[in-house]
């Protein structure tokens, strides 16, 4: 019999269950994973400073998002509402519009990369501010230090890092988790929501 088998002969039966479930775990844990969570249900308004970070060019705008389940109303501003813009639509179409015109229509990454220069996964986010991966799609979490309160994973090649803090502090029967910030990496770009408002529920 060779050396490693009568070793393991000799070990417990309970003690050889431990150690091949913490080697499954293990390997689990450093697999991409699916979501299985998927609640199309989001209701909710959040208005903050959106910065985005590409080729050495740094874009600053104040943004008003409003999430009904699969459909958002995005309005993207400058400094004195300069330059506003909305953007309409769901997963599979966006719509731009300045005032009441309809600029351009199509697939949300398209637009906004030819309108804005840069694109956001608007499917996604929704989840990703409240440190949740979209369902449906595979994630690997993420191995770097976490502050209290903040979630990293990494899905759709993007890294992201949510902050989040308790929506009412001095109520304790209102102490639900809600955005603080949320920071994306994908290349050479660098995306932050800072929010500053938040209303409804996820």
């Amino acid at each position: 019999m060779p050396s490693a088998a009568f070793a393991l002969s000799r070990w417990p039966k309970f003690v050889i269950c431990v150690v091949l479930w913490a080697l499954i775990i293990a390997l689990v844990g450093c697999a991409s994973v699916p979501s299985s969570r998927d609640d199309s249900k989001v209701d909710f308004a959040v208005q903050g400073k959106l910065m985005v970070f590409r080729e050495r060019q740094k874009t600053a705008l104040r943004f008003a998002w409003r999430q009904t389940q699969g459909t958002y109303q995005i309005d993207v501003w400058g400094s004195l509402g300069q330059g506003r813009v909305q953007l309409r639509g769901d997963a599979q179409k966006m719509k731009l519009l300045r005032g009441d015109d309809v600029i351009v229509a199509g697939d949300p990454q398209q637009v906004m990369e030819t309108q804005l220069g840069w694109s956001l996964p608007v499917a996604a986010i929704p989840y990703w501010l409240f440190g949740q991966p979209l369902p449906q799609q595979p994630y690997t979490e993420g191995t770097a230090p976490a502050q209290k309160g903040q979630i990293q994973f990494a899905q759709l090649g993007w890294t992201v890092r949510t902050q989040l803090k308790v929506g009412n502090a001095a109520n304790p029967a209102s102490r639900a988790l809600i955005p603080e910030r949320l920071n994306l990496v994908r290349g050479d770009i660098q995306v932050r929501l800072l929010v500053s408002k938040f209303t409804g529920k996820r």
